[in-house]
């Protein structure tokens, strides 16, 4: 799952996926196109349910702070890796 905000020229990107070993990853991407500027961080959560929570205290947090909602993407690709 990929969410997207943006205020003016800065924006922050939250992506959501399981890995391999069936962790729940948070990567969250901030930065300002007009200065060229990005961070990135990564948060292992054990969960989907705890990741969704986490999902939604970062979205209250991006309303609070003045960056509107300009996207939601999700794609589940179906790989089976137990061969």
């Amino acid at each position: 799952m990929i969410v997207r905000w943006q205020k003016e020229q800065e924006y922050f990107i939250v992506r959501l996926y399981q890995d391999l070993v069936g962790d729940w990853i948070l990567s969250q991407s901030w930065g300002d196109r007009a200065a060229n500027e990005a961070t990135v961080t990564h948060t292992v959560l054990h969960s989907y349910k705890e990741a969704r929570r986490l999902l939604s205290n970062i979205a209250r947090q991006q309303r609070k702070l003045g960056y509107r909602h300009t996207g939601m993407s999700e794609e589940q690709l179906g790989f089976d890796f137990s061969h």
